[in-house]
């Protein structure tokens, strides 16, 4: 080692192998984990959040039609925050952590840029924040599979922890779905070309 490269050390106490032991980490677990924090910090802050700013989801009436409006308002809500936080927060760090080596474009739905990106973004959060409303209230809580640390909800409701992982798991399916769908063509592509060249 040069001791020019000795000094820096000593002066800055930066390591290099202190860098390399944080680029060991697998990409996919990166992008999992911010995936998750992203989804639960959506339901935090737009319903759990929300009620410091005026958003009141306990004043419903009993009959049908106010309840499905407070429902179809939540499933808004929540698509809209989880596809901003989407937007501007995971897809700069999985374009940031691309190259041909490590293809992060495999764990992320929507990888365009641009205006496009933003409602692609928010179109396919409001699907994923459908699916997950109908599998919060019809599955998780009636069976009391909602994470209830301080015991006050009796394990029912949209609660951000439980929320966020379910949310992991709809998306893995559909990642699952397009990766397929994108192999699946470029085999066939792969395969006319190599006939063609025959």
């Amino acid at each position: 080692m040069s001791k020019k490269v000795k000094e820096e050390e000593f002066v800055t106490g930066n390591k290099p192998s202190a860098l390399d032991k944080l680029s060991k980490i697998p990409s996919w677990l990166i992008i999992l984990l911010l995936k998750y924090w992203a989804a639960a910090a959506a339901v935090f802050f737009s319903l759990i959040g929300g009620l410091s700013i005026g958003l009141d989801f306990s004043e419903t009436g009993n009959d049908s039609l106010s309840v499905l409006s407070t429902d179809i308002v939540i499933i808004v809500i929540l698509g809209l925050f989880m596809g901003l936080f989407m937007n501007y927060m995971i897809r700069p760090v999985v374009n940031m952590m691309y190259s041909r080596k490590n293809n992060t474009h495999r764990f992320n739905m929507v990888n365009i840029k641009g205006i496009v990106s933003l409602f692609a973004n928010l179109g396919y959060h409001l699907i994923i924040s459908i699916i997950l409303f109908f599998i919060t209230v019809f599955v998780l809580s009636p069976n009391g599979l909602v994470l209830d640390l301080f015991g006050t909800a009796g394990n029912a409701g949209i609660e951000p922890f439980t929320y966020a992982l379910s949310y992991i798991f709809l998306d893995f399916v559909f990642l699952f779905i397009r990766n397929t769908i994108i192999d699946t063509i470029k085999r066939i592509k792969y395969n006319k070309a190599m006939k063609a060249g025959l």
